[in-house]
């Protein structure tokens, strides 16, 4: 997911709550309930609202991180500037390399059965194993949502009690602007199940009561 459905809006409540919006790419080893479970791996690009706290929140303008987490060494992150000359040149030389990680070079002359030349990478890493991709909707992770709504009584009641009903607790919940008779209600889940709070969304979209689903972001 692409940064064209994040707002100022958006930009101004994630000040306020103590947030700053980043796009991240994440890939994030899923833990094992028992041996008999497939390893799986997420991996996911989208907007994210980062706690101003976070080693990542701080990261502005030209620059780019990679935050690395793992047992025991725990967090550690390798920053630097994305454009200019010398990043673009080293961005470069990267992608020759990775064209010739593709191409094969003859084996000092040996041959096949048929007679066909043996052919080894000119340049090779080695994987372990492969994990297969965890499904979207298996993701725990907590999640921000702005909707426009009537300004009608009941209306925080009806999002809270559908949240309940699929199992998404909510952090907080806040009212702001009232304009025209429509309200702008800002929620910030704990950690839920992906489609769990999808499923919640697509109820709320039914309901006379909310206009529009105006944003929807996961929080770091």
């Amino acid at each position: 997911e692409g940064i064209r459905q994040v707002s100022a809006a958006d930009i101004a409540y994630a000040d306020k709550l103590g947030f700053v919006i980043k796009l991240l790419a994440v890939a994030k080893r899923n833990p094992q309930t028992s041996n008999n479970d497939p390893e799986q791996l997420q991996v996911r690009v989208h907007p994210t609202l980062v706690p101003k706290t976070h080693p990542l929140a701080s990261v502005n303008d030209v620059y780019n991180a990679i935050l690395v987490e793992g047992d025991p060494v725990g967090q550690v992150m390798f920053f630097g500037p994305g454009a200019g000359s010398g990043p673009t040149a080293s961005a470069v030389v990267s992608d020759i390399l990775n064209i010739a990680a593709l191409l094969k070079v003859e084996r000092g002359g040996a041959t096949k059965a048929d007679g066909t030349p043996l052919l080894d990478p000119l340049l090779a890493c080695q994987h372990q194993h492969y994990c297969a991709i965890a499904p979207m909707d298996d993701l725990i992770t907590r999640f921000y949502a702005r909707f426009l709504t009537n300004d009608t009584p009941g209306v925080i009641g009806k999002l809270g009690t559908c949240f309940g009903n699929h199992n998404v607790s909510l952090e907080s919940v806040v009212q702001t602007d009232v304009r025209a008779n429509q309200a702008e209600i800002v929620v910030v889940t704990h950690n839920v199940q992906e489609g769990n709070f999808r499923q919640a969304l697509a109820e709320i979209r039914t309901m006379e009561s909310v206009s529009s689903i105006a944003s929807m972001l996961r929080v770091l």
